[in-house]
């Protein structure tokens, strides 16, 4: 009952502020106009998008390959990787609590005969390096653009974030001999969590063994900025549908950090509202775009961005025999492996 409570409460928080953004971005707004800059846009520019999705996801699972060959010690077939994150991807455009975050690395553990707590600790590892990519986005953008104050304090605050992630993350694996007894001694005396914890902590830490590999992480630092970039060309083709007149890869890169701060933020599924929100606000209040065309760019790639995702993330589902019931049941049956027990 107690966890029933919890996740109403959550779902409940993130349709709230995904209404109360979506209302900050369409509010004032003049829909003729934005039905117009609809209808006048060159499409065949929105197209695009569908591939560079695509080779994003790809290049996402290259580095996530690199992270599990590491950490597990042997060599990780590319085809569960990349099943496992297309539908990872799509399962948080339509399910709530972002349980694609559950579903990668519990799929590429089952597919590919691996520790699921060493694989769950890759995908932590996977955050700290688009934090990474991230913060130096942000810090750029705030170096040559004039963006509002509370864009430079998102900046600063994912900067710091970052740091704050990987020296924990790094600590605790160097230290590990030292570290490790200790939370051991304080999870022993933590009723129902404490146990699997304990079980799964070493496994889990392995998992972040790459972060002390020199070579690793040079290798996905870079492959995490070649991603962003990517991501950043992927939003910047939306310009040229709408004869948008910004600079190219600079307000793609401005749009990409901006959004990607924005739906960091609790939302409903797919990221409504942030998602338009911070298109809105690196275009409008960076660029001089007006909000009408702001707008009806945020929808578009939007929509698109959509598409892309769940219809490729639906083929790997059907591939798999799995349903979205299946993944929205995926935190109870990982919560049911953490215990030692065989899943459902």
């Amino acid at each position: 009952m107690a966890r029933r409570t919890r996740r109403t409460a959550q779902l409940l928080a993130g349709l709230g502020l995904s209404g109360l953004f979506l209302w900050l971005a369409l509010r004032g707004q003049d829909w003729s106009s934005i039905r117009s800059e609809i209808s006048g846009a060159d499409l065949r520019w929105i197209g695009l998008t569908f591939p560079l999705g695509v080779y994003v996801l790809y290049a996402r699972s290259q580095r996530w390959r690199i992270l599990l060959e590491r950490s597990h010690g042997r060599g990780v077939a590319m085809v569960p990787i990349f099943s496992a994150s297309a539908i990872g991807f799509m399962a948080n455009m339509v399910l709530p609590f972002r349980v694609g975050e559950i579903a990668r690395p519990y799929l590429v553990a089952r597919n590919a005969d691996l520790s699921l707590a060493t694989t769950f600790a890759t995908v932590i590892v996977e955050r700290v390096l688009d934090l990474f990519a991230l913060a130096v986005f942000a810090v750029g953008i705030v170096l040559i653009a004039d963006v509002p104050p509370f864009v430079a304090q998102g900046a600063r605050f994912v900067a710091a974030v970052t740091a704050v992630v990987f020296g924990a993350a790094y600590f605790v694996t160097v230290q590990r001999r030292r570290v490790l007894p200790v939370l051991d001694l304080l999870w022993a005396r933590v009723p129902v969590v404490g146990p699997v914890v304990l079980r799964l902590e070493h496994e889990f830490v392995d998992g972040m063994s790459a972060i002390t590999d020199p070579a690793i992480m040079l290798r996905t630092i870079a492959w995490s900025l070649y991603i962003w970039f990517v991501i950043a060309v992927g939003f910047a083709v939306g310009f040229r549908a709408l004869g948008l007149d910004v600079p190219f890869i600079g307000a793609g890169i401005t749009v990409t950090t901006v959004v990607a701060l924005a739906v960091s933020v609790p939302s409903a599924p797919a990221f409504v509202g942030q998602f338009e929100w911070g298109c809105k606000v690196a275009l409008e209040e960076v660029y001089g775009v007006s909000g009408s065309a702001a707008v009806t760019y945020s929808l578009l790639m939007h929509t698109a961005q959509f598409a892309t995702q769940v219809l490729l993330g639906i083929v790997f589902l059907v591939r798999e025999g799995l349903s979205l019931g299946d993944l929205s049941r995926l935190d109870e049956t990982v919560e049911t492996v953490g215990k030692g027990q065989e899943p459902m």
